[in-house]
């Protein structure tokens, strides 16, 4: 497992498909802040459209786009032209005769259709922390182009196991949109942009191979061929944060997972996860998600 991969794995991406939206003329549709943990997406797969943010940025749309918004923000959707109020004055018309419900807005021959989902994820992801505010990724062609056409046909359509098919291609869906964004932009932050620095990197794919190892910063320095004080200084200029409080983030993230998706004891996963004791990993544990590690785990 790469060091992409990992991070993938650690955020326990799922994804599902929950609207397929029909709209002729005008039209405006809010969508609100989402809690943490929950990036919306959207799959325009006829016609165009902008996407208003509140900080007044406006993105345009067309048919073979895909938005992506990793921190749920807020956003209207609108129809070209249109400069009414965010919510349209035609509620929409809702249709089950497919997987997912249907929104339709006038009349049947639609000129605009966007098929609606969202990924669940860890709400601490150092994944979905390294990326922007919103993508626009084209599908263009190829397994991209592919896996659209897929979630359409069902969508449309009502087979056996659609739903377990729906998650599943939401899932893959992911994967190809980030590795998208990640051939196609530069720009990276946070853990990703460690992984792009040709020093750094191996420091943080060290962490991320083995969080449990009592790293120091003289042993990560020399693994990235730097003096201590350089290391600590290129360190928080490319992820903002010191090495430790990166480790941290890490272990918390994978505890997290573990006290999800496993059976293992509170103490079993204190030591999985780098610490000694029960109690030092429940108070740090606390500290960053804000609860204790058996409260969340009867909560999940």
């Amino acid at each position: 497992m790469n060091s992409i991969e990992k991070l993938i794995s650690l955020a326990n991406v799922r994804g599902s498909l929950n609207l397929h939206c029909q709209f002729e003329g005008d039209w405006a549709r809010e969508h609100e802040q989402e809690p943490l943990g929950k990036a919306p997406y959207h799959i325009v797969l006829v016609g165009q459209c902008r996407v208003d943010f509140p900080d007044g940025k406006s993105v345009p749309m067309r048919a073979g786009n895909i938005l992506l918004l990793p921190t749920g923000a807020p956003h209207v959707m609108l129809s070209l032209g249109n400069t009414a109020a965010p919510i349209s004055p035609k509620s929409p018309r809702i249709t089950n005769g497919g997987a997912v419900p249907t929104h339709r807005i006038g009349g049947p021959s639609s000129d605009f259709d966007m098929l609606c989902g969202s990924f669940h994820f860890n709400r601490t992801s150092l994944l979905f922390a390294a990326l922007p505010s919103y993508l626009v990724i084209p599908t263009a062609c190829g397994p991209l182009s592919a896996l659209v056409e897929m979630l359409r046909s069902e969508a449309d359509g009502h087979l056996i196991c659609y739903s377990f098919m729906l998650d599943a291609l939401s899932q893959a869906l992911f994967t190809l949109v980030l590795r998208a964004h990640l051939t196609s932009d530069g720009h990276t932050f946070g853990s990703l942009a460690l992984l792009n620095d040709k020093r750094l990197c191996h420091a943080w794919q060290a962490m991320l191979a083995d969080p449990a190892f009592e790293w120091t910063i003289e042993c990560l320095a020399e693994l990235a061929s730097m003096s201590r004080a350089t290391f600590v200084r290129a360190f928080l200029r490319v992820f903002g944060a010191s090495p430790g409080a990166l480790l941290t983030q890490l272990r918390m993230e994978l505890a997290f997972n573990l006290l999800s998706h496993s059976h293992l004891g509170l103490s079993e996963i204190a030591v999985h996860v780098g610490y000694q004791s029960q109690s030092a990993f429940s108070k740090k544990f606390k500290e960053f998600y804000g609860e204790a590690p058996g409260k969340v785990r009867r909560e999940i």
